[in-house]
């Protein structure tokens, strides 16, 4: 009986790369006057018509979603222009795209809530929102990275811990820096902080389901090596040439997709402020702990506890006990849904429709 065949990983990590792109026109004159056409255009459409013509709160609402979109158009327009006149090869990577789709669904979101009023933002807070998360998880993702993960190969080149682009991320840090991003938010802006993380939490799974599948196409995070014949191990070079579980697609489905279908099922029942915020906690940190059982441990930490438990699965139990306190402090919370709930919204909401009409 012949030995089972593999399939063996060969995806590229880039969506596209600079040079495979064809950008030419953009140093011609025709391409340098069709872009400033339409960047001026733009910007008198989204900025200037406003201040001009009376229009209407639909109106405006579609240009204040247009205006982050228009901004990061060109800025990307222009990073692509510049990389090219440079020569620099710099490409798009799945797994950051992921992340970028994530921020997209959660922006989406954010505006249905906005549209039907059951959110305490408004569509000029939501910009500066998503900023702060950014950067909240960037260097909460990196930093428990740095000095939870690899802190032994920092410590020699401390400097080395600023270069993101060279990958080295950690999902529980990025939690903690999108929490105290959440934190910082809410008391600038006077807004509960259980109702505004309930709201982002059920959105997270998504970005968490699409971020795994990135990890897939870069071929990383890979699986533990097999110890039977699984028809859709893969055999990723970087592991060596044994065929591994495809973990990547295994955490997908279960801190993504199935995290995301748990937190719908908790957001149909009435529920206090705060109850899908630890739902996410707890969940999370339940689910992964048993997608680590398939994933291969970090090099550099392995095994603990008689080579039992990766340092994943130690960080699942801090979380599920993180959600179980999230669940208890919050039982005194508004009901959502209630009047006392709506009627808070409502006076948040007023409150900064004065406050952006003097503003603007």
């Amino acid at each position: 009986m012949s030995a089972p065949t593999y399939y063996k990983h060969d995806l590229s990590p880039f969506i596209f790369t600079i040079q495979g792109l064809k950008l030419e026109w953009m140093s011609s004159a025709g391409g340098i006057a069709a872009l400033a056409v339409l960047f001026f255009v733009g910007l008198g459409t989204l900025w200037l018509l406003p201040r001009i013509r009376q229009l209407s709160d639909i109106q405006l609402g579609r240009i204040m979603a247009l205006r982050p979109l228009f901004v990061l158009l060109s800025v990307v327009v222009c990073a692509f222009f510049g990389l090219h006149k440079a020569g620099i090869n710099w490409g798009l990577r799945w797994y950051s795209t992921m992340y970028l789709l994530a921020y997209v669904f959660t922006y989406l979101c954010c505006r249905h809530w906005i549209k039907k009023r059951s959110i305490m933002l408004t569509p000029l807070l939501l910009d500066s929102l998503i900023a702060y998360l950014m950067i909240g998880m960037i260097i909460g993702a990196r930093a428990a990275y740095v000095f939870i993960y690899n802190w032994e190969s920092y410590m020699s080149a401390p400097l080395d811990a600023f270069k993101v682009w060279e990958g080295g991320l950690s999902f529980h840090g990025g939690i903690v820096g999108v929490i105290a991003a959440i934190v910082l938010f809410c008391r600038r802006h006077g807004i509960s902080f259980w109702h505004l993380s309930d709201h982002l939490a059920f959105t997270v799974p998504v970005g968490i389901g699409l971020g795994r599948i990135g990890n897939f196409m870069n071929g990383e995070l890979y699986g533990r090596v097999i110890s039977d014949h699984v028809p859709w191990a893969i055999i990723f070079p970087t592991g060596g040439e044994l065929p591994r579980h495809p973990s990547q697609i295994y955490q997908s489905l279960g801190e993504g997709w199935l995290l995301f279908l748990t937190l719908v099922i908790v957001k149909r029942l009435k529920s206090k402020e705060g109850t899908i915020g630890a739902a996410f906690v707890f969940f999370y940190g339940f689910y992964r702990f048993f997608m680590e059982f398939y994933r291969e441990a970090d090099e550099q930490l392995k095994y603990y506890f008689n080579n039992t438990l990766t340092m994943g699965q130690i960080l699942c139990f801090v979380t599920m006990l993180a959600g179980i306190g999230v669940f208890v402090y919050t039982r005194s919370n508004v009901q959502v849904g209630s009047e006392q709930w709506r009627q808070r919204i409502d006076a948040f909401l007023e409150r900064r429709r004065r406050e952006e009409a003097l503003e603007g």
